[in-house]
C-alpha cells in the first residue's frame, strides 16, 4: 500500500483497492436497424430503433460477479469486506428483475479464467432471451484501468472487447452494464469546501451519450475518478453498498439507470474516510443508445 495514503488495514478502517507498485502491462461491421436477426451469410447485425431498451424478455439477464479477495502477489493485501459487497448485490439485484439462479459469483479467479468465462458467454443460450447483461468486478486496481486477477493484471477495456456485438452476437443491441469496484491510481480526493444552498432553477442533467460503432450499449461504472483511489472497509465498499441502497429505494417505474447512479454518487459524495477524512466520487462512461429502465416485466 502507498504509505502516503496512511490507511491502516484493520476492521472499520476505510481501505483502498490499489497497489502503487503495479506497472500496467475489431472488426468492421455494418448495422441495419430493422430487427434482432442476423441476415444469413451477410455478417450484418440488425438492431431495433426504439427509444427505450426492451426489458420484456423471457429473462431479465445474466449477472457475473468476479470477486477477488486474495492475490498471489503478496504486495496486494486481502480485500477485507468484499464478501459483504457480494451479499448486498445478491440481495439488491433481484429487485431489478434478475433471478437468483442467474447471478453467478466467481471468486479469486486467474486472468485466464476470467477471460475464459467471458468468452464462453457466446455459448450461453439464455442470453438469446435475456434483456441485458451485468458484469461486476471487485478487486484491486491501478492507473490506466488495470485490474488485478488472482495472478496478474488485465486491462478493463481490453476485457470489455469480449462483449462487443460481433463477439457476443446474442447481446447485440442490448445493454451491458459493468460495475467496477477498484482503485484507478494513487491520487487522493481531498475534497473542497462549498457553501450549500437551495436552487429554484432546474438543472439540465441530460447526459451526452457517446457511441462507438463496435462498442455501443455499454454502461461502465467505476468507483472513483480517473487516477484516484477507492475506499472499502469491513462492511464493504462505498460504491457497492451505496449502489445497492439506491437500487432498493428507487422507483422502478420512473427511475432510469442514470437516476440510480446519480443517487449512488450523491450518497458516496457525503462519505469521508475515517482515517484521514478523504473523499471519493464514482465515474460513469456510457455508450447507451436508448433510455434504460428496469421496470417489472409485463
Amino acid at each position: 500500500m502507498d504509505p502516503s495514503v496512511n490507511l491502516r488495514q484493520e476492521q472499520q478502517v476505510d481501505l483502498v483497492d490499489a497497489n502503487p507498485t503495479l506497472s500496467g502491462s475489431g472488426s468492421n461491421s455494418e448495422v441495419d436497424a430493422a430487427g434482432f436477426s442476423e441476415e444469413e451469410g451477410s455478417g450484418i447485425l440488425a438492431i431495433p430503433t426504439a427509444k427505450l431498451y426492451s426489458m420484456n424478455g423471457a429473462k431479465r439477464g445474466k449477472v457475473l460477479i468476479f470477486n477477488q479477495e486474495k492475490f498471489v502477489d503478496g504486495s496486494y493485501p486481502p480485500r477485507t469486506g468484499t464478501d459483504k459487497d457480494v451479499e448486498r448485490l445478491n440481495h439488491a439485484l433481484p429487485r431489478l428483475g434478475f433471478q437468483k439462479e442467474d447471478i453467478k459469483v466467481h471468486k479469486n479467479k486467474s486472468s485466464g479464467e476470467i477471460n475464459g468465462i467471458a468468452k464462453n458467454l457466446k455459448n450461453n443460450a439464455d442470453l438469446e432471451i435475456s434483456d441485458c447483461l451485468v458484469v461486476v468486478i471487485l478487486t484491486h486496481g491501478e492507473k490506466n484501468d488495470m485490474l488485478m486477477a488472482k495472478d496478474k493484471a488485465y486491462n478493463l477495456y481490453e476485457f470489455i472487447e469480449n462483449f462487443n456485438p460481433t463477439t457476443l452476437k446474442s447481446m447485440a443491441g442490448k445493454p451491458k452494464l459493468f460495475i467496477i469496484q477498484a482503485c484507478r491510481g494513487e491520487e487522493v480526493d481531498h475534497g473542497v469546501n462549498l457553501m450549500a444552498y437551495s436552487a429554484r432553477d432546474q438543472v439540465d442533467s441530460r447526459t451526452k451519450i457517446c457511441t462507438y460503432p463496435e462498442f455501443p450499449d455499454l454502461f461502465v461504472v467505476q468507483s472513483s475518478h480517473h487516477g484516484h483511489i477507492a475506499f472499502r472497509n469491513e462492511k464493504g465498499s462505498w460504491l457497492i453498498q451505496d449502489l445497492c441502497k439506491a437500487i432498493e429505494s428507487c422507483d422502478l417505474e420512473t427511475d432510469s439507470i442514470y437516476d440510480i447512479l446519480t443517487e449512488t454518487n450523491d450518497a458516496i459524495s457525503k462519505r469521508f474516510s475515517n482515517a484521514d477524512k478523504k473523499k471519493q466520487i464514482a465515474s460513469i462512461f456510457s455508450t447507451l443508445t436508448k433510455k434504460l429502465y428496469f421496470k417489472p416485466s409485463t
